[in-house]
Parts: structure tokens; C-alpha cells; sequence
């Protein structure tokens, strides 16, 4: 590809063979194992079901497990139960009833293409458009195995993406839109809420009456949509469930997380030892993105190092959810400064990002390592003073990369 040089064309390679052989070895066709019988998309089912059934007034169904998983299996002709779960707070639906509307092969299509508009437009935001190289770096965004990840399985991390880094880059110059992507943002309450704080504790809040106005009116006019049910479920229902899957460490049901709790939970580490653990590394990965939200560091790493933390410090996050980064994370790994070094760790996430339900059957929790690994290898690099420091996250720069002009 045009600007790559043989290291970087070989890290492409590797990400590529990497999620091609991901999803073969899954057999997304195969009604019979994990996936359910279409290439991709699995877990937007979810997102494609769970609206349907909340226009027809039948939202209750979403939490009886045994109900939802009956029309799943009777509407993809399944002879098993694929164990999907709608884990987000009723006011999703509300962003996922155009789709519901849509056959399922169009709605999945639809749904993929606008994440990776949106990982378009966030890498857009980040690096100047007018670059010969950008170009070549955002098709390997699009293409890079964090993205792959996303379209697989059918999420939205595109979608985040853009929200969280438009939330961080107008926190200060424009906090009313700030506000509203982090109130969209709260469809993941756990990551707005990381991120929120991230914000606040760097000294920004003037996006908080916004955000708080507008996931109100959200909540509200799910209510009048959807009734006020689903919201007692989600809080009776869907939340105890989800943390019983963590506390109780239900492994095969959360097999794709890529938290340090996971993988010492899963290597037999006792739970309190594993939870203490998890709580270094968010205090790390907090301190780590207020201190890079407050310094002065380079946009693109700056705004990886904020992103990140807000995924690793969470007990719970998924290896689809690394689209969120891709278009950070592709700069770092493609883009170095002149004279710089590689940044291993940053690659090993990149490439390794589809393979965290692979490496759990194999027994080798290592997504859950190298993303901290890359946080703590990045967060180093954005100090002020070290090499790359050059302007205030939240302000767009022309960064000097080898084959741009």
C-alpha cells in the first residue's frame, strides 16, 4: 500500500491473516456452534430483535431469557440457544428502531457500514484529510483487525468512537456537544461514566447540564415510547444478571472480555486478589488519561491513552469494543515520529484484536495483557517532554509523520 513501508506492510499482513483465519475457524455459516449461521453479525441480533419485539409491545420478552431465546432460535431456524443477551438500558432502542424496520441482512449491512463511517470520520478528526499517507492509513483503519472484530460480531464501536473522541475534543471549545455525545454515549453507561470522570477530574464540566438534560429526555422519551417496564427490568432483570456473570465469574458467558479481572480470574486467581488487581489498573489507567488530559501531548496518542484508559479500566470489556481505538491506536502503530521507536505492544493489540474468544479456548487469556500493556507503553510516550509532545488534546494538529508532506 501506498507509504508503507516492509515492517508496516508486514504488521497489515498479520492483522489480516489474523481475522481472516478468526472467522474461519468460527464458522459463521455453522448453525450448530457459536455463530448462527450468518457471516457476520452475530451479536446484532440483539440490536435488530430487541426493537422489533419493543414495537410490538412485547419489550418484556427482551429480559425472559428463555423467551428471547426461543424467537432468535425460531426466526434464524436455530436447533440451539445462542446465548444472546440485550444488556443496555431501554433508551438504546430508541437508536435501533430504523434498523428493526429493515430486513435483517439490509439492517446488518446498514449497520456495519455507518460504524465504519463513523471510524472514518473520527480518524478524519484526528489526522488531517489534505495527507497522501492518511489516506492509505485510514483504508488500514478500516480494514485493521479492531474493526474486523466490530463488523463480526455486529457492534458499535465505530459509533463510540466518534462520540467519545467528539467528547473529548469539545469538552472545552464547544461543551453543549460534548454533552450530547456523552448523553448518546450512555447507551454504554459504564464507559460514559468513566469517560465522564476522566473529563471532570481534567477539569472539564461544562459539558455535564447537557449531558445530564439530554440522557434525561432520552430516558423520558423511551418511557413514552416502551412504557416505563422495561426500565424496571433492566434494573430488576438485566443489571443483577450481567454483574452475577462477573462476580460469579460465569467465564464461557463473558469469553471475549479483555480485562486484567478475566485473565487472573481465569489463570485461578482468588476473586479478591483478581478484584485488587483490576482496581490498580484503573487507578493507573484514570491517573494515566487525567494526566494526559491535562498536559500537553500529541492528539492522536493523547486521545488513545484517554480512550483506552476508559476501556481497561472497566472489569468488563469486550475485544470488539478495541474499534473504539482503531483509528487512534492504526496512527500509533503506522504513524511513529521521525526517529522514533516501534511500539510493540500498541501492534500486538492491533493484530491480536479479534482473537480474544480463540485465545480463551486455548487458555491463553493475552488480549487482556497486551491492551494494558499498550496503555501503560503509550501513556509513557504522552508525558510532557518525551518525544511526540507537541499540542493539548482537543485542539486538531498537523502531526509530521515519515511520508507525509
Amino acid at each position: 500500500m501506498m507509504g508503507l513501508r516492509r515492517a508496516e506492510i508486514g504488521i497489515v499482513v498479520a492483522g489480516l491473516t489474523v481475522t481472516i483465519g478468526c472467522w474461519l475457524l468460527f464458522r459463521p455459516w455453522d448453525t450448530a456452534g457459536f455463530m448462527i449461521g450468518v457471516p457476520f453479525g452475530r451479536d446484532f441480533v440483539n440490536f435488530w430483535i430487541s426493537p422489533r419485539l419493543a414495537l410490538d409491545g412485547r419489550a418484556d420478552v427482551i429480559t425472559d431469557l428463555p423467551a428471547y431465546g426461543a424467537v432468535i432460535r425460531e426466526t434464524f431456524r436455530l436447533a440451539h440457544d445462542p446465548g444472546l443477551l440485550f444488556v443496555y438500558p431501554p433508551h438504546t432502542l430508541l437508536f435501533l428502531v430504523p434498523f428493526a424496520l429493515l430486513p435483517f441482512w439490509a439492517a446488518a449491512i446498514a449497520w456495519a457500514g455507518l460504524n465504519l463511517a463513523a471510524l472514518a470520520a473520527t480518524f478524519r478528526l484526528i489526522v488531517p484529510p489534505d495527507e497522501e499517507r492518511a489516506r492509505t492509513l485510514l483504508i488500514v483503519t478500516l480494514a485493521s483487525p479492531p474493526a474486523a472484530a466490530m463488523v463480526m460480531y455486529g457492534h458499535f464501536g465505530g459509533l463510540i468512537a466518534l462520540a467519545g473522541t467528539l467528547a473529548i475534543l469539545e469538552s472545552e471549545r464547544r461543551p453543549w456537544l460534548a454533552g450530547l455525545c456523552l448523553a448518546c454515549l450512555s447507551v454504554k453507561p459504564q464507559f460514559a461514566s468513566v469517560l465522564g470522570l476522566i473529563l471532570l477530574c481534567g477539569g472539564r464540566w461544562r459539558w455535564l447540564p447537557s449531558a445530564i438534560l439530554a440522557t434525561l429526555a432520552l430516558a423520558a422519551l423511551s418511557v413514552t415510547a416502551f412504557g416505563f417496564g422495561p426500565w424496571e427490568r433492566f434494573v430488576l432483570v438485566t443489571l443483577p444478571l450481567q454483574s452475577a456473570y462477573i462476580a460469579d465469574f460465569k467465564a464461557s458467558v463473558i469469553s471475549t472480555c479483555i480485562s486484567v479481572y478475566f485473565a487472573l480470574r481465569f489463570l485461578g486467581a482468588p476473586a479478591a486478589l483478581a478484584w485488587a488487581a483490576q482496581g490498580a489498573v484503573t487507578l493507573f489507567a484514570l491517573a494515566a488519561a487525567v494526566l494526559t488530559l491535562r498536559g500537553r501531548s500529541e492528539a492522536p496518542r493523547a486521545l488513545l491513552v484517554i480512550l483506552l484508559a476508559a476501556i481497561v479500566a472497566l472489569p468488563y470489556a469486550s475485544h470488539y469494543e478495541l474499534a473504539i481505538v482503531a483509528p487512534a491506536l492504526t496512527f500509533v502503530v503506522f504513524a511513529r515520529e521521525r526517529g522514533g521507536a516501534a511500539a510493540p505492544f500498541a501492534a500486538a493489540a492491533w493484530i491480536l484484536a479479534p482473537l480474544a474468544k480463540l485465545l480463551y479456548l486455548l487458555g491463553l487469556p493475552i488480549l487482556s495483557l497486551t491492551t494494558v500493556a499498550a496503555l501503560v507503553e503509550q501513556a509513557l510516550r504522552s508525558r510532557p517532554g518525551m518525544r511526540g509532545a507537541r499540542a493539548p488534546v482537543g485542539n486538531r494538529v498537523r502531526v509530521t509523520i515519515p511520508g507525509m508532506r
